[in-house]
């Protein structure tokens, strides 16, 4: 099947115009026309991950982080992204990301998320009307929940070994929760207006979680690979009837814990 295609089928759900501004997704490096029969997901694409698509003779690589994210200059073998690029072109690999468009579109990672959490109702925290998606997801609790037994729970559902927690009483009661999967903190005042009990999201700062602190708002970091490795279940789902050979690759969380 063409690439051109396999992509017509992913953005029929999730569009492009639906990722934020700053973000770059969509096919990155490769061949519309090319020929695809084996597709690999990754997280990042990371040295690891193109190695491992190499050896596996894949003919794509989905990702959920765009491999070239900022303005590139040069691409040379001695730099990082680079041989990235160069190993992927030489071996005829398409490059293809689908980032916050996924995260933003009504049924994509936001609501995957809540989904494996247990819950079905939620609404959108920064809501863009034109495009009918938007980042973040409110949900309301069937009752008060004491924030230290909430996120044991959360642990749970996700799998997650370990959460950072900021927050000046956890037995305090909750009942109204914001979650933004990923690195979400910039919207931390927004869930403070709209009286959120206790924000998640992941990769939060000092300077931001003082803030937070101080202006009384809970906030957990679920981490950021963790609340997002599963991506590819949403997009293996939609691509399931197609004859098509998946498998999935990462290096596992980024930090580890001693």
């Amino acid at each position: 099947m063409k690439t051109k295609n396999i992509i017509k089928i992913i953005e029929d759900k999730y569009p492009c115009i639906n990722a934020e501004e700053w973000d770059n997704v969509g096919l990155l490096i490769g061949d519309y026309d090319k020929e695809i029969k084996k597709i690999q997901f990754s997280l990042d694409a990371t040295i690891e991950a193109i190695e491992n698509a190499i050896s596996n003779e894949v003919d794509m690589i989905i990702t959920h982080h765009p491999v070239i994210f900022k303005a590139i200059k040069n691409i040379r073998q001695q730099d990082i992204l680079g041989k990235k690029i160069r190993e992927l072109i030489k071996k005829d690999i398409n490059v293809y990301c689908i980032h916050t468009n996924l995260d933003s579109t009504k049924n994509g990672l936001n609501d995957y998320v809540l989904k494996k959490m247990g819950y079905e109702e939620s609404k959108i925290l920064d809501f863009v009307e034109e495009k009918d998606c938007g980042i973040g997801r409110v949900y309301t609790l069937d009752k008060e929940m004491i924030l230290s037994e909430y996120i044991e729970l959360i642990k749970e559902k996700l799998n997650i070994s370990n959460v950072r927690v900021i927050s000046k009483n956890i037995n305090r009661k909750i009942k109204k929760i914001a979650l933004i999967n990923g690195s979400a903190m910039s919207y931390w005042r927004l869930a403070k207006i709209k009286n959120i009990d206790l924000f998640i999201t992941g990769d939060v700062g000092y300077h931001d979680a003082l803030d937070a602190l101080e202006n009384n708002l809970d906030v957990l970091d679920f981490g950021h690979y963790e609340s997002e490795n599963f991506f590819y279940e949403l997009l293996e789902n939609e691509l399931k009837d197609l004859n098509l050979e998946f498998l999935k690759f990462d290096n596992g969380p980024i930090f580890k814990f001693m």
